[in-house]
Parts: C-alpha cells; sequence; structure tokens
C-alpha cells in the first residue's frame, strides 16, 4: 500500500487549522465555564482563564479575518496599501510606480499613524522591546509569542510616542497597540 505524500505547504495548513480549532475550542469551554459561574453560580473545579481565552480568540479573529474592502495595489506583486487605512492621494502620486523602500516606509508610518494603532514583530529573541509608534498618546499593549500565547511584561511609557517593555528572558514575539 502507498503511502500518500503531503507537501510541506499542506501540512502548515493543516497545523494552522488545528491551532484554530483549538483556539475556538479553548475559548468555547472558557466562555461556557464563566456562563455557568455567572447564570447558575456553579463555579468551576479547574482554574478559568477567560481573559486569556477571549484575548487569543480575538487575535486569531483578525489573523484569519477577510475583509471586503478595498485596498490600494502597488504594481510589486503581493504588496499592497494596508486595508482599513485612508490613502493618502498626495503621497501615492509622488512614489514611483515601483515603490521604494523610503516611500514605503514613510507611506506605511503615516497611514498607520493615522489609524490609531501599530504592530510589531520582533524575529529576534530580546529581553527589553523599544518601540516607537507615533501614534501621540499612551495605547493599550498586547503582547504574544511565536505561538499567539499572551505574554506580560513590564511596560514603560517612555512618552506619547514610545514605549519600552522589560521581560524576565529573552524571545520572539509582536506587540499590538492600539
Amino acid at each position: 500500500m502507498a503511502i500518500a505524500k503531503r507537501s510541506n505547504a499542506i501540512y502548515t495548513a493543516e497545523l494552522a487549522l488545528k491551532k484554530r480549532i483549538s483556539v475556538e475550542q479553548n475559548f468555547a469551554e472558557q466562555s461556557y465555564m464563566v456562563f455557568r459561574e455567572v447564570k447558575f453560580g456553579i463555579t468551576p473545579c479547574c482554574i478559568v482563564n477567560y481573559e486569556s481565552a477571549a484575548i487569543t480568540h480575538s487575535i486569531y479573529e483578525w489573523k484569519y479575518s477577510k475583509s471586503n474592502k478595498t485596498v490600494a495595489s502597488t504594481e510589486v506583486k503581493g504588496v499592497f496599501v494596508a486595508p482599513l487605512a485612508p490613502i493618502n492621494e498626495t503621497a501615492s502620486s509622488a512614489c514611483p510606480a515601483t515603490p521604494s523602500n523610503v516611500c514605503t516606509i514613510v507611506e506605511l508610518a503615516t497611514l498607520i499613524s493615522s489609524g490609531g494603532t501599530y504592530t510589531q514583530c520582533f524575529t529576534t529573541p530580546l529581553a527589553v522591546w523599544n518601540i516607537t509608534h507615533n501614534l501621540g498618546k499612551h495605547p493599550s499593549v498586547t503582547i504574544v509569542d511565536g505561538n499567539t500565547v499572551i505574554v506580560i511584561g513590564n511596560v514603560d511609557y517612555v512618552n506619547s510616542n514610545v514605549i519600552k517593555i522589560t521581560f524576565d528572558s529573552a524571545f520572539s514575539g509582536c506587540v499590538f497597540l492600539n
């Protein structure tokens, strides 16, 4: 009997689907435990971590969401202007047909700062993350590791455009600010 070979892309997609199902199941279980406690006064026998499950669920919903909003395409395959962000017509017309790094960075920074949210990922493990978000406020901070597990760090608001997050040990992950 021949064994069917799976491609790496199929295997990766299957793992992602299993992880998403696991996140959905955990969120449903945590929600049901909280519901029973509120509605019937039945306290759970084990630890309820509804807040962490809800945040992880929200991140997965955001990660896999599909948008029917219009996005502006560049002439570079696979490169688009961020969805849900306003398009700066004046600056866009100044960019060359094939965006340069300078043009792209300036425009994305402008678009992100006008949208009120900021995301930055760190691929190199660090114990201290310095983030210049340019939001002009002290945003709420959500940190996840490479497995999208919520992580807690010491957040220091340097000013209304810069934060410094310190952890007990170095790791890589992403920070979401809004």
